[in-house]
């Protein structure tokens, strides 16, 4: 068929395929002589007609080719370069600290056209802006920066790369203790003793809570299965008694990188031992920044998944998508924290 052009002005009616215009199977644009500025491809049939160029690339874009040296036509651009690996990158937005700071870095893989990374380690009520960088081994690509995200969450959360859980239920935060260390020596000659300190500066404390399935902390159930219980609670210990780094994220904003131990449980009362409070100790190990995140195993991966089109332009997802460990489990994991613009998103 010829676009624009029907058989004996049947109209649609009259067509061959299934679809007036057959472009599913197009895979090339070939353009003519000319001076061109950006081409812009999307799917999205609630685009204008107006000469303006795209303020973002959003999942229903097919190509936007901007012609900076190169014929690159991605949501990122390596330069040239063949792009190996994806770097993202978070700053809290309109600050005078205008340093990014590494939250996630994964393997490019081709076989794959969305990849979705989540945020634990934010502090609330704040605004980010998130960036993605691609890697061409030691080359980096050009910074592509994406729209600002308020942060905002009710209660305390611990949370590590992969898990995050509330201590909303009977919270209890103890006492902090900012640790510091000095000597003191007494002279034979002096009245008075000679006191220096070092450097550390850390805090310790406890935390107390209760914590319950959804169905009990939601009220889905009038009753309580113990077993269900049983099972939430030791999920949460042996979280608690992994030897992992962990974040304690405060509704006040404040943040705290520790190690958790003497970790214990007790029932919420005579004769109601099904469900139990948990109780642990932790010790600060240093600030939510690079180097701690780093040696800490705080760089957070991404999820990985494959989407295409129907023939009216709708999302259709591909349900063999992946997380960067392989498992299969990566759709439902991840498939609530897509967004319009898939760069970046800060969760509670």
């Amino acid at each position: 068929m010829i676009i624009g052009v029907d058989y004996f002005n049947y109209g649609f009616d009259q067509q061959y395929y299934d679809t007036p215009i057959p472009t599913s199977e197009l895979d090339e644009v070939t353009m003519g002589a000319g001076m061109y500025d950006e081409v812009f491809i999307s799917v999205d049939d609630t685009i204008d007609n107006k000469q303006e160029k795209p303020a973002q690339w959003t999942l229903k874009t097919i190509m936007d080719a901007e012609f900076n040296d190169n014929l690159e036509a991605g949501s990122i651009n390596g330069g040239g370069h063949i792009v190996t690996k994806i770097q993202c990158y978070r700053r809290e937005y309109r600050s005078t600290d205008t340093e990014w700071q590494l939250v996630s870095q994964f393997d490019y893989d081709e076989r794959y056209n969305l990849y979705t990374v989540i945020d634990r380690f934010i502090e609330n009520n704040k605004t980010y802006e998130y960036c993605i960088v691609p890697l061409a081994k030691e080359i980096m690509g050009d910074v592509l920066i994406g729209p600002p995200i308020k942060s905002t969450y009710n209660g305390t959360f611990i949370s590590d790369i992969d898990t995050n859980f509330s201590m909303d239920v009977d919270f209890s935060f103890s006492d902090l203790a900012y640790n510091t260390n000095m000597s003191k020596a007494v002279p034979l000659n002096g009245q008075y003793p000679i006191v220096s300190f070092g450097n550390s500066n850390y805090r310790t404390g406890s935390v107390k809570f209760l914590p319950l399935t959804p169905q009990q902390e939601f009220g889905y159930s009038s009753e309580i299965n113990a077993h269900d219980e049983f099972v939430n609670r030791q999920n949460i210990t042996n979280f608690l008694n992994n030897g992992k780094a962990k974040v304690i994220r405060r509704e006040d904003g404040d943040i705290i990188v520790v190690a958790t131990t003497n970790v214990r449980t007790s029932a919420k009362a005579e004769g109601l031992d099904a469900i139990s409070n948990v109780t642990f100790e932790f010790v600060e190990i240093g600030p939510l920044d690079y180097n701690t995140m780093d040696k800490s195993g705080l760089i957070s991966s991404a999820g990985k998944a494959v989407y295409t089109y129907d023939d009216d332009g709708n999302i259709v997802w591909n349900q063999e998508a992946r997380a960067e460990d392989g498992s299969k489990s990566a759709l439902e994991r991840y498939r609530n924290s897509f967004t319009s613009d898939p760069i970046g998103r800060a969760v509670g």
